[in-house]
């Protein structure tokens, strides 16, 4: 049997196929003794979020993909949100989201979590609306840049969220934790940081292509945290994730907090202003 060819992080933009990918995360659904990585997902942000204690004006989604099923729990929590991600063709299929051209939808994201909120698809386009109002730009980023947004000047936020972007990038425990700095280096200081991520596994699909992921152990991921300066305050673990598109051993929400709170930053409100009158172009 030959081998499957494996593609890294700076393949997404030749081979990472969006439509795939939001057609793939929306057909698996959860079965008996299972739990789909979306429906865990989701309800793990609106775990983090329901109690009202994670807010701030501004927050950052890192790695967003080609959906915005990690902020819709967490845009009622903002003022003004930014979506980062590497790959063109996602910030394209982003874009059309945001400007009505895009022939797909996210409506079966939006009623799970309408659903935990105790509401009904009938909501759906207000909820829309209200994300869209607050989305100030869709940005490039290289999380394994130390200088992640490159040429766009970006502040410190109050909010990170980020979905199993770290193990899409990393290689290795080292280069993990050398990401994971450079993303909480965008945190304001007593800011949250609320992470969908994975232990274990090797790899995922999308379509016919197979992408590498970095998975480890529980105590290497606590301790990683902990050496960049984030007190994990919250960990929720999926029952048992269905394996049919990865070899992830377990799936889990994480909620931490960057110690040290300060006063916020007035520069972040006039580059707010500066972003919403320019294009949405990179």
């Amino acid at each position: 049997m030959a081998d499957i060819e494996m593609f890294s992080c700076d393949d997404y933009t030749t081979h990472f196929e969006p439509l795939s990918y939001l057609h793939q995360m929306v057909a698996i659904k959860p079965q008996p003794g299972f739990e789909s990585p979306l429906s865990s997902m989701l309800t793990k942000c609106h775990n983090a979020f329901d109690s009202g204690t994670i807010k701030g004006k501004t927050l950052l989604d890192i790695g967003t993909g080609p959906t915005i099923h990690t902020i819709i729990s967490a845009a009622q929590h903002c003022d003004n949100i930014f979506l980062a991600k590497f790959c063109q063709s996602n910030r394209d299929f982003l874009k059309q989201w945001y400007d009505g051209s895009l022939k797909s939808s996210f409506d079966e994201v939006f009623e799970i979590v309408l659903k935990l909120e105790g509401k009904s698809k009938t909501d759906i386009p207000e909820r829309e609306a209200s994300i869209r109002d607050k989305i100030v730009r869709i940005l490039h980023c290289d999380i394994r840049d130390k200088n992640t947004f490159s040429t766009n000047f970006l502040p410190k936020v109050d909010i990170i969220t980020s979905s199993l972007c770290l193990e899409a990038a990393a290689t290795d425990l080292a280069s993990y934790e050398e990401y994971a700095g450079n993303m909480v280096g965008m945190l304001n200081p007593g800011g949250h940081l609320v992470i969908f991520g994975c232990l274990g596994g090797t790899f995922y699909t999308v379509g016919s292509k197979r992408f590498s992921s970095f998975g480890m152990s529980k105590d290497d991921l606590m301790s990683t945290w902990k050496k960049v300066g984030i007190e994990v305050i919250s960990w929720e673990e999926c029952s048992r994730p269905e394996k049919e598109y990865h070899d992830v051993d377990v799936f889990f929400g994480m909620v931490g907090w960057e110690k040290d709170p300060k006063h916020w930053d007035q520069r972040m409100m006039w580059i707010i202003d500066c972003f919403k009158n320019n294009s949405f172009n990179d």
